[in-house]
């Protein structure tokens, strides 16, 4: 059981990384438009690399961490990443950066991974309570990507930050090759080797499963908008529809992120011990982060400080429902099919944060050009973010709960 919670803790600190990685572009994005001239339509291109990238690999990573084990493929993830950040931090063109953001993307697809690997090391009794901690202890990721980050850059400069992220990503590809032993207790050795013909009949078999797709299209549109958000356009949203400073306004994804950390605890607890339901807790995570949804389109320009810090941390409250459709995901699919049926899970989510970050800065460039003031165009490109909430407020009431299949010997 000790060796358990060493691995909970060391994928708790890959996905941090993957969030920290993803989110970084928010408080570099003045930094490199001085370096590489960005506009706001290049900045985009930016952090839809990483994403891109991200997304696509989310279903190759899982399938092979079902085929090969999720630790062998934990350590070759993380020396991408590691030897990625690298580059990103000696990119001299913006060709260079954002081919190294492309890397950064396919590197830190380990989250997925990660989950996967705790499925193999925890009973399906405990995953949710363990999953709420992995998630928990990942959401410091935005919080160290907001502040912490900008004094970390103001000190050593953005590409010394990027550097020192470089050193701990590789100390973690250390950890996982040394320190974790390959076949946990409650697995089981693969007496066959993978093949395509069985990968394509795992990937059907998750496909095919009805409850599966609502489950999915409630990631892809709530967690890909929040990303959307937090990872480029919310501090830039909220400096250009208010007075308020850069340093101020940054503290904002501070604070929603460490709430997010106590919130990200807590799902798996409530869903177990209090609603004993996945559904119930879903529906009540995915209302408190429409309402934000709703004002950031219709009372811009009308928000202060606090109001931002209230909104930040009932936005930023959706991604928690993330962690209970996880769980969810796993609960309905066979156990070896974990890490297919998370890919496949995780896989539109950071594609549509791509597009819709693409889509967002589009809609100002084209908005101002039409003539429409700051908070005007603002107001137009949260339309997007408003459209993702009514998708997964319907995805919510549909979809099945899974509490009674991991419960069911407790039952």
């Amino acid at each position: 059981m000790r060796k358990s919670y060493f691995v909970l803790i060391l994928c708790a600190v890959g996905y941090l990384l993957s969030l920290l990685s993803r989110s970084c572009p928010t408080v570099l994005v003045d930094y490199m438009a001085l370096d590489f001239a960005f506009t706001p339509q290049n900045i985009g291109y930016v952090s839809a690399a990483t994403m891109f990238s991200y997304g696509f690999m989310q279903l190759p990573a899982g399938i092979l961490a079902d085929a090969f084990g999720p630790r062998k493929i934990l350590i070759i993830f993380t020396l991408i990443a590691g030897f990625s950040t690298l580059c990103f931090a000696f990119s001299q063109t913006q060709t260079q950066v954002i081919i190294s953001r492309f890397f950064i993307g396919v590197g830190v697809s380990l989250s997925v991974i990660s989950i996967t690997m705790l499925s193999l090391w925890f009973i399906p009794q405990t995953f949710a309570r363990a999953n709420s901690i992995l998630c928990g202890i990942s959401e410091l990721g935005p919080v160290l990507a907001a502040t912490p980050l900008l004094f970390v850059t103001q000190i050593l400069t953005w590409r010394g930050a990027m550097l020192l992220m470089a050193a701990i990503i590789l100390g973690l590809t250390f950890c996982w090759f040394f320190f974790i032993p390959e076949i946990s207790p409650y697995q089981t050795p693969k007496k066959e080797k993978a093949t395509f013909k069985g990968v394509m009949k795992g990937l059907l078999i998750v496909v095919k499963n009805k409850h599966f797709w609502p489950m999915c299209l409630w990631q892809m549109v709530a967690t890909g908008s929040i990303y959307m958000m937090i990872n480029l356009w919310f501090i830039e949203y909220m400096q250009k529809t208010s007075s308020y400073g850069f340093m101020q306004l940054s503290s904002v994804i501070s604070i929603g992120g460490t709430c997010l950390i106590f919130i990200q605890f807590s799902v798996g607890f409530l869903s177990d011990m209090v609603f004993r339901s996945r559904k119930k807790v879903l529906i009540l995570i995915t209302v408190i982060y429409a309402v934000p949804c709703f004002l950031f389109v219709f009372a811009a320009g009308h928000l202060n400080y606090v109001m931002f810090v209230i909104l930040g941390i009932m936005f930023m409250c959706g991604v928690s429902g993330s962690n209970i459709c996880n769980t969810m995901v796993k609960e309905i699919c066979p156990k070896e099919l974990t890490g297919t049926a998370l890919g496949l899970f995780n896989m539109f989510y950071p594609l549509w944060t791509a597009l819709t970050q693409i889509w967002f800065g589009k809609i100002l460039t084209y908005s101002a050009q039409a003539g429409y003031d700051t908070v005007r165009s603002y107001q137009m490109a949260c339309g997007l973010v408003l459209l993702s909430a009514v998708l997964a407020l319907v995805c919510s009431f549909v979809a099945k709960d899974t509490y009674v299949f991991s419960h069911a010997e407790q039952q």
